[in-house]
């Protein structure tokens, strides 16, 4: 196997594509293609993709971001969408989200930040522009040694302190926070509104954006529709939860 090739894990039912991001020994470090999961693994425990599972994998995300862009998020009058600042770990996957936005004619930062750099350069980020709505993603896991061992997951420690450092400037934003199999209890008490992931699941690379676009399209004097908003997340409530929140849409008198 090769650095930049794409693969499966072997006992893994769900078949989601990885590629090869380095590989040190026998063990190689992966990334999600179309998922914010990264993870070390044995290259034993993998099997290199077919031609159909990287095409498989690829239709699914282009039928989720066909259906999200479809969707009518905004109202019929006019209006001020919120802002949103995305903050993301991969630029692959901020590209993509930056790409849905702009489909949806919503405004919105985009800044590739590493996960473990993401508290020392949101402050400066927040200096030169203020957005009502913050994403904050990438990538992450959880090696299943202990839920409640921060230790257990590669980058939760470091959403969860960008978090509270946004939190110390700005109390009313809403923030959207972590990627795959996050430690979903520690990013809500370190001041997010929304987070993934109460079930410790997989998260899709529009995920987070998904209820960016809800918050952002729904009136600050109305809370956000989460019911609804979860629809178009893959795995649901396993993957994202959140508090009450306003909207942060004011519409023009």
């Amino acid at each position: 196997m090769q650095i930049g090739q794409c693969v499966l894990i072997k006992d893994d039912v769900n078949k989601v594509l990885y590629e090869i991001k380095s590989i040190n020994n026998d063990i190689a470090y992966i990334e999600g293609v179309y998922h914010r999961i990264c993870r070390n693994i044995a290259i034993g425990s993998l099997t290199i993709a077919t031609i159909t599972d990287i095409d498989e994998a690829k239709k699914k995300t282009d039928n989720y971001y066909y259906k999200l862009i479809n969707q009518k998020f905004r109202q019929e009058k006019k209006y001020i969408l919120g802002t949103i600042l995305h903050i993301d770990g991969d630029d692959t996957y901020l590209n993509k989200c930056l790409e849905l936005y702009s489909s949806l004619g919503i405004f919105a930062y985009g800044v590739k930040v590493q996960e473990k750099n993401m508290e020392r350069d949101v402050i400066k980020i927040l200096k030169q522009i203020i957005p009502s709505i913050i994403v904050l993603t990438g990538h992450d896991s959880y090696n299943t040694k202990g839920i409640a061992d921060l230790d257990n997951y590669t980058n939760t420690k470091n959403y969860m302190n960008a978090v509270k450092a946004i939190r110390h400037t700005d109390s009313n934003c809403c923030i959207i926070a972590g990627a795959c199999q996050s430690n979903f209890e520690a990013l809500m008490a370190s001041g997010a509104n929304y987070a993934s992931s109460p079930k410790r699941m997989n998260v899709h690379t529009f995920d987070p954006a998904v209820i960016a676009i809800k918050v952002a399209t729904t009136s600050f004097s109305k809370l956000v529709d989460f019911e609804e908003t979860i629809k178009f997340i893959e795995n649901g409530r396993d993957a994202f939860g959140g508090i009450e929140t306003f909207g942060k849409m004011k519409l023009l008198v």
